[in-house]
This record gives C-alpha cells, sequence and structure tokens, in this order.
C-alpha cells in the first residue's frame, strides 16, 4: 500500500537535501580556488614575540603565510567592534589565530599551519567571570571602553563587558526582608556548542579590478554581515555580495562574521578565490559557544505562596571578546526576562558579562533563556517546598493572567499560562519506572515574546504560469521558505507545487533583518500577506517587490510547560529521562510537519544541555573537542515525546501567529531537575544533571570513600513533602 504525500506536505528544501543536491559553502568551488588553515594560539594569555614563517613557505603548494601586518582591515564585531582578524600584538584565548596558511590544497594548508613557529611571552590569565570581575584581575584589554560601540565606561569594573539591571534592587530586597519563605541558591551552566553539524566555512573571491567582493558563508543575516564586513574592510556595501548557500544547521552560532573576514582578507592578498572551513576540532574550541553562568536567585513568597520579591544577579563568562553578541546593549536578554511567566510584586535582575581569557562567547538558540530558567524555575520548586505547596500550586497562584502587567512592566495582549498548565496537568501519562529504580515528575514554564521585523521578496511571473518567490532571508533549516510558500498558496489560492521560493544574493532585494528573535515566521508571513495583495492589484507587472517594516499591534507573548518524568537508580546515581510531555500556547499553525519538527528539535536541545553538553571549558581550555566528547543527544537518548498544542490564541499579523523555535528548548532542563528531586529528594543546581554529580549527593558521607550504602538515606526517604512528583 503506498502513501501519497501532498506537495504541501513536503517542504520546500526537503527533496534537494534528501538527494544531496543541495549546495553548502563547503561544495563551492571557483576556477582557481585555493585553501586556508588557521594557526591558533597554544596560550590563553601572552605576547607575541615572534612568528617563523620559514618551514612552512618551504613547502610546496604552500603559496602565502599571513599575519595581522599584511591586513588592511580594522576590528570587527556584530555591535562592539573588539576582535581582531588575527591576533595583534597579543593573544588573548586559546584557539586565538594568530596566522593563515594559503596552499592549493587543504591538506597542504594543513601542513603548513603545523610548521608554523610562534614564540610567547606568557601573561597572566583570568579564566572565570568571577575572578574577571575582582578588582585587581589581570586585564584582558586595557581600554575596552575605547571599541567602536562599547557599552562600558573607565569607572566600570575591569574586564567588564556589559551591565543589564532592570527592577529596583532597593524594592526588591525590602519585599524579600518581609517574605515569610525565601531561597537563596546559586545555578550554574556550562560553556555549549550549538550543535550544528555544519562547521563554519566561507569561500571568497575578491575582484582586484572591479573592486568588488563576492562570499559564499552560511550565515543567518546576510544583509547585517555586509554592513560588519564593510566596516572591517573599509569598503562600501554595495561593493560586497553574499551569495545563498545552504546552512547546515545554526541554532544561533551562524549569525556572527567567523571566518568571512579573514577569508576576503586572504583572497585579496593571493589574488585568487579562498576557501577556509574549519575541522570540527577547531569549531568545537574556538568558534562562539554559549555562555557559561553562575546565577544566584533569592525568592520570597508569603504564608499563602504568593511572590513578593525577587532578586537575581548573574555572573556570565563572555569570552575574550564582545563582538559576537548583537544586541546594541551586548546582553542576553533572556536573563532580563526571569519569572517573566509569573506575578511578583518587586523584581531585580542584573547580569554581568565579563571578559574572560577564554573562547568569545555568542548565541544559542534563545540565548541565555535556558541558564536564566533552569536557575528560576529550578528556584521555584524549592519555594514550593519550603512554602507548603506542590509545584504545581504554587505556579497556579502566581502566573500572570490576561490583563495583567507582569514585573518587566509589559502588558501583553494575553496571557495563557493556567490554561497551558491546565492541559499539561491532563495531559500527563504516567510512565512506567524500571524496577529498582525511583520515578518523578518535573514541571517547568516558560513564556516568550513574538515580535515582527524587516525584510523583502520579490514575486516574478513564469512563462509555464508558475511564480518565482525571492526572498531575502535564509532558511536555516526551520522550515521558513516553506511558510512563504504556504502563506502564498493560501492567498492566492494557488497550488503550492507552483510556487518555487528561493533565497537570492543580497544584491536582489533591499534588505532583511536576518534570523533571529523568534520573529521569522511573523515577518514572512506578513510580507507574503502583503505580496499577495499588491500582487493581486499589481495592473498587469510581471514581478513586484515588497518591503515590511513591521511592528506588532500589541505586545505578544506565548507559553510552553514542560512534564517530564524520570527514573532514577538509588544505588548509582543513573537517571533515565522516560517521557517529556511539551504544551505549547498557539495562534495559526501554518505549516503543522514544520511547527511539531520545531517542537521536537526544542525539546531534543533541551535535553542535551540538560543531560549531556559541556564543553568541559577548564582552565581556558576546551577539553570536549570532538563529537565523542562533547556528546549531543541521539535518537537513541531521546525518551518518549508527547505534544499538546493549546489553539486559539491572539498571534501576531494577519497571519495570526506565536514563535515556537526558541520557545520549547529553555525549560526542559528545569523540568527534569525538578523531577530530580521528586525521585530522590537531592536537588542539583548544576547542569548537565550528571550521575555522579547524583550519587555524591545521595552519598555525602561516603562519596569520597570505598564501598557506599547498599541505598541511600534521602532516596530511601522518597521526595521531600510538595516534591514534583505529585500526580495531578
Amino acid at each position: 500500500m503506498s502513501t501519497v504525500v501532498h506537495p504541501s506536505d513536503v517542504r520546500v528544501d526537503a527533496v534537494r537535501k534528501i538527494v544531496g543536491a543541495e549546495e553548502y559553502a563547503g561544495d563551492v568551488s571557483l576556477e582557481g580556488m585555493v585553501h586556508a588553515c588557521i594557526v591558533r594560539s597554544s596560550e590563553r594569555h601572552a605576547r607575541i614575540e615572534a612568528v617563523d614563517t620559514s618551514a612552512a613557505l618551504t613547502i610546496d603548494g604552500v603559496l602565502r603565510v599571513v599575519t595581522a601586518g599584511d591586513l588592511d582591515c580594522a576590528l570587527y564585531g556584530r555591535i562592539v567592534r573588539d576582535i581582531p582578524v588575527l591576533a595583534v600584538d597579543k593573544v588573548r584565548y586559546l584557539g586565538e589565530p594568530v596566522a593563515a596558511v594559503v596552499a592549493t590544497t587543504r591538506r597542504l594548508a594543513e601542513l603548513g599551519a603545523a610548521a608554523v613557529v610562534v614564540e610567547y611571552g606568557p601573561l597572566p590569565a583570568v579564566v572565570t567571570a568571577d575572578a574577571a570581575l575582582e578588582p585587581d584581575a589581570p586585564l584582558v584589554h586595557e581600554a575596552p571602553w575605547e571599541y567602536a560601540r562599547a557599552v562600558v565606561s573607565p569607572d566600570d569594573p575591569p574586564n567588564l563587558q556589559s551591565r543589564a539591571a532592570r527592577g529596583t534592587r532597593q524594592e526588591a530586597e525590602a519585599a524579600l526582608a518581609g517574605a515569610a519563605h525565601v531561597v537563596d541558591e546559586t545555578y550554574v551552566t556550562p560553556a555549549g556548542h550549538q550543535g550544528y553539524l555544519e562547521p563554519q566555512c566561507c569561500v571568497a573571491r575578491w575582484n582586484a579590478e572591479a573592486g568588488s567582493l563576492e562570499l559564499w558563508i552560511p550565515n543567518k543575516t546576510p544583509y547585517r554581515l555586509v554592513e560588519q564586513l564593510a566596516a572591517c574592510l573599509g569598503r562600501p556595501a554595495a561593493s560586497i555580495e553574499l551569495h545563498p548557500v545552504a546552512i547546515g544547521g545554526d541554532f544561533g552560532g551562524k549569525g556572527s562574521p567567523m571566518a568571512g573576514p579573514l577569508c576576503a582578507e586572504l583572497s585579496r592578498l593571493v589574488g585568487r578565490p579562498v576557501r577556509l572551513a574549519l575541522r570540527y576540532a577547531e569549531d568545537l574550541a574556538a568558534t562562539n559557544p554559549r555562555h557559561p553562568t553562575s546565577i544566584r536567585v533569592r525568592m520570597g513568597c508569603d504564608t499563602g505562596g504568593r511572590l513578593v520579591g525577587l532578586v537575581v544577579d548573574a555572573q556570565v563568562d563572555g569570552g575574550a571578546y564582545a563582538g559576537y553578541k548583537p544586541m546594541p546593549e551586548v546582553s542576553l536578554r533572556g536573563i532580563g526576562h526571569a519569572a517573566s511567566s509569573y506575578r511578583v510584586d518587586a523584581a531585580y535582575v542584573e547580569s554581568r558579562i565579563a571578559y574572560t581569557n577564554t573562547v568569545p562567547k555568542g548565541h544559542a538558540r534563545a540565548p541565555g533563556s535556558p541558564q536564566i530558567t533552569f536557575a528560576v524555575e529550578s528556584a521555584l520548586d524549592e519555594l514550593a517546598l519550603r512554602s507548603g505547596l506542590s509545584p504545581w500550586e504554587i505556579r497556579r497562584r502566581n502566573v500572570l493572567r490576561t490583563g495583567e502587567t507582569g514585573h518587566e512592566g509589559v502588558r501583553y495582549a494575553e496571557h495563557r499560562a493556567a490554561e497551558v498548565l491546565e492541559r499539561a496537568e491532563r495531559s500527563i501519562r504516567p510512565a512506567t519506572a524500571p524496577a529498582g529504580t525511583r520515578h518523578g515528575l518535573g514541571i517547568a514554564l516558560y513564556d516568550r515574546p513574538t515580535g515582527l521585523g524587516y525584510t523583502s521578496l520579490r514575486l516574478t511571473a513564469r512563462a509555464d504560469g508558475d511564480l518565482d518567490v525571492g526572498v531575502a532571508v535564509p532558511d536555516t533549516g526551520t522550515g521558513s521558505h516553506t511558510v512563504v510558500r504556504e502563506v502564498l498558496a493560501g492567498a492566492l489560492a494557488l497550488d503550492p507545487a507552483c510556487l518555487h521560493v528561493r533565497h537570492l544574493p543580497t544584491g536582489a532585494l533591499p534588505g532583511d533583518q536576518g534570523v533571529g528573535g523568534s520573529r521569522v515566521t511573523a515577518t514572512l508571513s506578513s510580507a507574503a500577506l502583503l505580496a499577495a495583495e499588491r500582487w493581486q492589484a499589481r495592473g498587469g507587472e510581471d514581478s513586484i517587490v515588497v518591503e515590511l517594516r513591521g511592528e506588532a499591534e500589541e505586545p505578544i507573548t506565548s507559553y510552553c510547560a514542560q512534564v517530564a518524568q524520570v527514573a532514577v537508580d538509588p544505588t548509582t546515581g543513573e537517571l533515565t529521562l522516560l517521557d517529556l510531555l511539551t504544551v505549547v500556547d498557539v495562534g495559526t499553525v501554518v505549516h503543522p510537519a514544520s511547527h511539531q519538527s520545531q517542537v521536537d528539535g526544542g525539546a531534543t536541545m533541551g535535553i542535551g544541555f540538560a543531560l549531556y553538553e559541556d564543553l568541559e571549558l577548564d582552565d581556558g581550555q576546551v577539553w570536549a573537542s570532538n563529537l565523542g566528547e562533547f556528546k549531543l543527544p541521539s535518537v537513541r537518548d531521546l525518551p518518549s515525546l508527547q505534544t499538546e498544542v493549546l489553539e486559539g490564541g491572539k498571534g501576531v499579523g494577519p497571519a495570526n501567529v506565536k514563535s515556537i523555535g526558541e520557545l520549547v528548548n529553555p525549560p526542559v532542563a528545569a523540568a527534569i531537575a525538578n523531577a530530580v528531586f521528586a525521585a530522590t529528594g537531592v536537588r542539583l543546581r548544576r547542569v548537565p544533571l550528571r550521575a555522579e554529580d547524583l550519587w555524591e549527593a545521595l552519598y555525602p558521607a561516603t562519596a569520597a570513600a570505598p564501598g557506599r550504602p547498599a541505598v541511600p538515606a534521602a532516596a530511601a526517604a522518597g521526595p521531600a513533602p510538595g516534591g514534583s512528583s505529585e500526580q495531578p
């Protein structure tokens, strides 16, 4: 029996990827193209005293060895411009680019790079945020306030990248002082790679005669990258064109310039097209991983469990450079949204990002939100225990309701947190724990706003009656081009198969804001509906271009609840995730298959953050430098994944959509940690949640001694009162 699949069920990019026809940057081959490899620092912090390139230049096929003195470019960055294309005078982290070798083949370039000898004069290094912000800490940068668009001043603490605060500390402290129950705990999260499978890669071709530059690079913000390259290279933006290539995964990691500026300069210097493709070990150790955090949460409630005060102090390791953060305030906005789902009388949230002698940190899916949600949702369960309420009940009593304004000061069009929690309670299917293990159930809640942005697209009639749809935004694997096809097909009453969506070069359309901020579906669907309206009223033209600069009529947010069920072996601490239920609040789902893939992908990424992923950044060194050591969850690691979609919400734009791409992953870690507590009575405040950490917490008196009791006291006693093993 065969199954007929309607074209609208197949994503725009599906067939080309399945048959291997999609072109990635690593597939681009240009006439005369040569290859580059980076010489990386072996020191955390050191003066560059000499670079000996003589041995590399004797290798047949090596064309040139380039150092900072050969370059004709400025510092670069997405907002703050503090990153040198190649290290100048000194290095600030292990793996920083010091030189580059260009050769006729990739292998010869790598041999040449291995032959370059760099002499260093070691300097004192600072490798944690806490140490970096001490008054007498060694300086990573002597005057960071002098960088273009820096947000710090000479009066700030040494090594500060940025500081962001919301609320009034005095009011929040006073509220805590009067609370009946208070939790004061610190939660720790590590550096983590985004987990994309395509390493960073770039192909550049400099045309000296025309004074123009072409790049093929997997970047999700191509128009912004053109601006960043123009500022770095001192070239007019109009002379730089980015050609579309497929993006082999992003999750926040493909928004920075990365190899682009260096690859462009190498092409200019050798007068030929250059490909610079990283090995995965390089990508893991020296690109732009998720920020490690140490987050102190103080949260208090009255005798009835009503939240009265919240103070969050987050210390964030920003690495050696700030240039990979795209926000004007150079912060992680997710941290500022701490406890945004709840009604709190007085709240103060502060984050400080520090320069350290470690790999520069960048964005990962929902930047800052997995870290802060793990901290706040864990603390809320701890407060529930102290107040004698269940984790479900303390959330029910404190979630925002429609018409209320949260402590962020924003009045959203609706709050569906109560409905999401109610659906989660009704949808739980109790999982069976293996014999000899303890079962636990945990809940966590998260909300994320949806916005609109800027984009442009072109509709062109084809001779066969079909339509070409040119878009300015790349598809990072989320199905955004499929969204355009579905919305246009519905608005124009066409078969989706008649619409041919293509990502166009940067010179072909006016512009686009890029992928990020959970706004792509809202922006593209609104632009597609506008294009359909103008196409129907075009008056004989065979091509139109539309631009959308949209703002939502009123603020919109959406909610996600995660319910995790775990089994814990009390004799070993081994943790098994049995089931993960995801309940999402939606408006209109444009393409159900793509929507579900975002839910499953977000849940999987949250599981990785909770249980597996850690770059093991220690003393400035990334130790998990391959995919055997940096463990991403595989299909065999996943539990039963359940999804409940709460429809009928008020969305953004005429298509009535809500965000999904960054909604699902943040609450997973807290839900699992809360379930572990329910099973064992042990609270783990550091992710990933490791069996050895759990065992040591179960056996605090014997963890360092040979032998151990058959059943630990905490596990034998069962979960503490109010633990999240409660079955609603």
